[in-house]
């Protein structure tokens, strides 16, 4: 990775009107855009003598003032459509990583993005771009905010979860509003009304995020919510083809051995029995267990042997 260059020292009058006209004039209404979808104060930092340095072509030349524009709007329709997505979790964390409410657009210092993309670095949002590539992808630059906060490093004097905000926004969206349908399903199949489903998601993030860290494997995050509820589905399905439903004994027996009336998914190291997955009771509670190498695989087997543990 080659050194930065350093800002030039002047910029001509016909490059300094169209970074006045085309840009200056217009970062005031773009900051109170910024501000008022994130409900802070936010600024805009640019250096054009920086940029200036790394144009290539006639549009960063003369129209530098319209290049930054080019990065700018689409940022606002980005930054609305992913606090569409990810709502108020979305704002909170991105003003609480993003600690000086500052969006900075410069030269990347490193090899991360083809083109260009978005981090986050010493309290601010920077979105950048990559040598040679200065107004290429404007619109993508921007896009991947979630991702930014996901790779971000956690404020000073926090932890960062392993349950990060793709896999927050994932259980809100693909888990949340579907799970009561599953646990109302087979509170009917066991006879057991007010039975539990335990998604157990921060012991669980935090083992695949280790897992994912040591074999540089990515989307657990994305995936995490989905996977969840399937190996619950599974459960479901397989309770139902092993006759549970208006069966007393059957019934019987499950509310003896779930005596805590719950159902856990699990991630272990090493399963007992199973290959892909395998479920287990311990103090009344029935585990749904499964490996970091085997997470999301075979959802729909684990309970096929739950009638051998009653």
């Amino acid at each position: 990775m080659a050194p930065l260059k350093e800002p030039v020292e002047r910029l001509s009058l016909a490059l300094r009107k169209n970074l006045r006209d085309n840009w200056e004039a217009k970062r005031p209404e773009l900051e109170s855009k910024i501000s008022q979808l994130l409900g802070e104060t936010w600024t805009i930092s640019v250096n054009p003598n920086l940029l200036y340095a790394y144009a290539e072509d006639d549009s960063g030349k003369e129209r530098l003032g319209d290049v930054i524009m080019w990065y700018m709007e689409p940022f606002v329709d980005n930054l609305s459509a992913f606090l569409k997505s990810f709502g108020e979790d979305g704002k909170s964390e991105l003003n609480s990583y993003c600690s000086k409410h500052q969006l900075v657009f410069a030269p990347q210092d490193s090899t991360t993005f083809t083109y260009g993309g978005l981090e986050v670095r010493d309290g601010t949002l920077r979105i950048v771009f990559a040598e040679h590539y200065l107004g290429s992808n404007t619109t993508d630059a921007s896009r991947e905010i979630g991702t930014a906060l996901k790779d971000a490093p956690a404020p000073s004097g926090s932890t960062k979860p392993a349950l990060n905000i793709i896999a927050r926004n994932a259980i809100r969206d693909d888990y949340d509003p579907k799970i009561e349908a599953i646990r109302e399903s087979i509170a009917q199949l066991v006879g057991m009304p007010n039975i539990k489903l335990n998604p157990n998601w921060d012991h669980n993030a935090a083992e695949l995020l280790k897992h994912a860290e040591k074999t540089s494997s990515t989307g657990w995050d994305q995936n995490i919510a989905c996977a969840t509820y399937s190996y619950f589905e599974g459960v479901r399905d397989q309770m139902d083809r092993q006759g549970f439903k208006g069966d007393d004994m059957l019934q019987e027996g499950f509310q003896e051995g779930i005596s805590k009336g719950e159902i856990c998914v699990r991630i272990v190291d090493k399963l007992v029995k199973g290959y892909y997955n395998e479920v287990v009771i311990e103090n009344g509670v029935l585990y749904v267990q499964t490996t970091p190498e085997n997470w999301y695989c075979n959802v729909g087997s684990p309970a096929e042997n739950l009638l051998d543990l009653l």
